[in-house]
Parts: C-alpha cells; structure tokens; sequence
C-alpha cells in the first residue's frame, strides 16, 4: 500500500473509532472491532494514537464477558476545542465548545457598522476574549463562522449578503491570515441546522426570523445546498399576487410581509425610516408587549404573521413532509403569542398526511444557535463525525 493510501485509510479509521466512542460515549476496545469489523490490533494501535493525542481516554471498567473486565474509552472533553462565530445582522456572536460540544465560553457585541474590516476586527475581539481563560492553543482545531446571505463554503466567499451590502468577500482567507487558525464558513441559517442536526434531528426545516427571513432544509440527516448554494430562500416565497415590494424587488414576498422590520413599520407607519438596527430591535419587542397587552394594532400585526408565516410553513409541509419545524431568531422572543398561531393556521392549511404528527417548536439553543453550529461545523468536518453515517 503506497504511503498515502496508508494515510488516508488511517485516518478513516481513526474516524469510525471517534464516532463509536462518540455515540456510545464509553466503549471497550473489543466492542469497537466487533461493532466496525477493525481487527483488534488495528483498534489497539489506533485507540493507542487517539490517547497519545488527548483526544479519548480511559474512563471506567465494563462489564465482563468472561475474564478481565475490559477499561471502557471515551471522549475527552479537553482534548479539542472548536470556535464558532455567527455573524448576525445586529450582533455578532461567538462560542467556544469541547469535544464534548459543551458551551466553555460565549461572547456577543453589537454589530455598529457593516463594514467588512469591522467584522474582521470585532471577530479577532470576539475569539481572543473566548481563548483568554488558559485554553491551549494547540488544542484549538478551527473557527466556523455564519454568515448572512449567499456563501460558498468551498471557496469560502460571503457571495452576496443583502443587509451587509457585500459582494464576492473572501471571509475565509482573511479571517485566517488575521487568527492563524483554520477557517469554515456557511450560510447563518445551515449552521443553525446544523446545531439542531447534532441532537438528533435528521427530518426538518429550520427558520430564521428577524429583518430577513430565511430556511435550512435537513432531509434524511443531509443538509441541503441547492445547485449553487442558495436553497432556504424561504423569505422570498411569495405568499401574495402583487403585495408590498421586497428588497430584492419582487412583490408579496414572505419577507415583506413578516420580517421584523416590516412589522415594525407597518405598526407605526409615522415612525422614519432611518431608525438604527438597535432602535428598531427595541421597536420590535415593545410591539410583542403591546400585543400582550391587548392593543389591537399590535394584535392586529402579530395575527398577520401567524397568517402568512403559517401559510409559507404549510407550503413547506405540503411539499418536503419534514418532522419538526424549528424557529429560530427574533420570533422566539414572541413565542407565548406566535406559536399557538401558527400552529392553528398549519394545521387548517397543510394536507392531513404531511401534516400528521407535524411539531412547530423552539430551537432550545436560544440565541446562542448560529454560534454553536459554526463551532459544530469544524468538528464535524475535522473529525467526520457524520450523523447517519
């Protein structure tokens, strides 16, 4: 076997064996080989690198099946950590996680400008302060970041982000001659589904609320790219022949309907338009406690999204089938008022077989989401720890 072929299938190996340990979290050496058809001294030397390296260790003894009872291995949770930035319209945040995917650190700072070298400097704030608590840096494996828009992974280009005004940015490249680490980017909302693909999840729609509205599609554990990178444009459905005009210059889109700073401005139509991104961020959580409170124009907009938002939602439905609708963004801030709208405009629109045990929920990673699952996409692409797989 040529030296490369030898590399490769081990580090292969050493894949299969993190992803046993991994979802078995504590396993013996003799149930690793039995389980992947690995030889027992291939997993000896194997799980002897993996060790040496600090990422597994030796935990409890199991039970024995005649003999001596086997040392169980497991993950070590300070044997790796991985940074995640997500790059929101009005915050941009960052997560430090163990190998574990536990929460070490979590930082956010407002976003004051759009400007891209803003980005980078507010990032390198953002990852020193996270690495400030004695992290060893040569344990530190990569930094994912989401960012808003169209991206090209592969490239690692920020292709067309709307709010931002950014076209054809190489985030990748600088970002990585500024922090000499290693560098993944995605879209903002995939590395959302990727947070909620890592518990379990493999049949959902993820949505993403606040100024823009947009999806990840994750089907049978697989998340959806499109041709070119652009599918999820959930916000750009149109839900109304001729409605208000939407940024991107179509009529009736989703978006202009229910992103959070058309509600804003269609409950106060007098207030000016150059309001900040932190004003109308304020406007928009006064306008769920007048609804709360049972003014009518603020009971009138929120009904409108349960409308609208419940009939893209049904579309979904009719033609993916998923298991679970997951919000995320500004709309959890309201869900007391949104959910049960929702849920009742769904389930009188969708068709009784896709609609069949359908769940409309939460993400349960609040607003930290975006932030762990750029921090999950370096693990998963470091160590392939592919649900499914």
């Amino acid at each position: 076997m040529q030296a490369g072929s030898f590399q490769l299938m081990k580090k292969m190996n050493q894949q299969i064996i993190l992803k046993l340990i991994d979802d078995r979290e504590a396993i013996s050496r003799a149930e690793i080989a039995e389980i992947s058809g690995l030889s027992p001294a291939t997993v000896t030397n194997i799980t002897r690198a993996l060790l040496q390296m600090g990422l597994i260790r030796e935990s409890r003894e199991g039970e024995s099946r005649g003999g001596r009872k086997p040392v169980l291995l497991e993950l070590n949770p300070a044997g790796a950590y991985f940074i995640g930035l997500e790059w929101g319209i009005a915050e941009l945040r960052g997560v430090l996680i163990n190998l574990n995917r536990e929460v070490i650190a979590y930082k956010a700072v407002a976003v004051e400008s759009y400007d891209f070298a803003s980005f980078l400097q507010l990032s390198t704030e953002i990852v020193y302060n996270l690495l400030k608590d004695s992290i060893d840096r040569s344990r530190i494996y990569g930094l994912g970041v989401g960012v808003h828009g169209l991206v090209d992974p592969e490239r690692g280009y920020s292709l067309y982000a709307p709010h931002f005004k950014w076209r054809d940015i190489p985030v990748r490249r600088e970002l990585e001659e500024r922090l000499k680490l290693p560098v993944l980017i995605d879209n903002d909302v995939r590395v959302m589904a990727l947070a909620e693909k890592w518990n379990g999840r493999k049949d959902f729609v993820l949505i993403n609320t606040g100024p823009g509205i947009g999806a990840a599609i994750v089907l049978d554990g697989d998340l959806h790219y499109g041709r070119n990178y652009s599918a999820g444009e959930f916000g750009h459905m149109t839900v109304i022949k001729g409605g208000p005009l939407c940024s991107c210059g179509n009529t009736g889109c989703l978006e202009a309907l229910v992103s959070t700073d058309n509600l804003v401005y269609r409950y106060k139509p007098e207030m000016k338009k150059e309001k900040s991104r932190q004003e109308l961020d304020k406007e928009w959580l006064k306008l769920l406690d007048e609804a709360r409170k049972g003014v009518g124009g603020a009971c009138q907009v929120i009904g409108e999204i349960g409308e609208y938002l419940g009939m893209g939602i049904s579309n979904l439905v009719n033609l993916l089938n998923p298991d679970e609708i997951i919000l995320a963004g500004y709309f959890t801030a309201g869900v007391d008022l949104l959910l049960p709208l929702l849920r009742k405009e769904v389930e009188g629109r969708v068709l009784k077989i896709p609609g069949r045990e359908l769940a409309i929920k939460v993400t349960e990673f609040g607003n930290q989401v975006g932030a762990i699952g750029a921090a999950t996409m370096v693990l998963q692409d470091l160590f392939n720890f592919q649900e499914g797989e």
